[in-house]
């Protein structure tokens, strides 16, 4: 496959995964002024595992700054930025031709960037409304926690089932 065909490729999963996170976390959470439920992170996360932490840091940015535009609550790019940036780089981090992708290790990540999200969210949420979101607090580590067997089990499945099918689909175009 030649460069250009391959940058292109590269491009286009870029796309959808970035598409698919910003409708994931545009139209299909549940949103209030302090407490969001939803799982845009997987498609960051999984383009970390596949794309590597630089590309996906940037499509990080690019979700949030799409999001933005698209639901008149949310601010400019802050904290809440930052910790969307987060969930792809640190997969991309570990997982990016350095380790391999075990259930465990996915816990750990997955674990540690969503208390380091969550704590981020937790400061702007503060800047922003002072102490008016403290109660929901317990509410939103509760559901944290809800959502990492979710996480780790989705992002563990992608990897199974859909990386073989692009590393394959490269590797057949690459004798031809």
């Amino acid at each position: 496959m030649s460069d250009s065909h391959e940058y292109l490729r590269r491009l286009l999963f870029i796309s959808f995964l970035v598409a698919m996170a910003t409708v994931l976390k545009s139209f299909l959470s549940v949103t209030l002024t302090d407490f969001r439920f939803t799982f845009y992170d997987i498609p960051l996360m999984f383009g970390g595992i596949v794309l590597g932490p630089l590309a996906v840091f940037l499509m990080g940015f690019a979700v949030d700054v799409l999001y933005i535009m698209i639901d008149p609550r949310a601010v400019a790019p802050n904290f809440m930025t930052v910790s969307t940036m987060l969930w792809g780089f640190a997969a991309g981090l570990v997982f990016f031709r350095r380790f391999k992708v075990t259930v465990f290790r996915l816990g750990v990540v997955v674990v540690v960037v969503s208390i380091m999200a969550f704590t981020l969210n937790s400061i702007q949420l503060y800047w922003i409304w002072g102490l008016a979101p403290l109660p929901n607090v317990i509410t939103r580590f509760a559901v944290m926690v809800i959502k990492w067997p979710i996480q780790i089990g989705a992002l563990y499945y992608l990897h199974e089932r859909v990386v073989p099918h692009i590393r394959g689909l490269h590797k057949e175009n690459a004798e031809d």
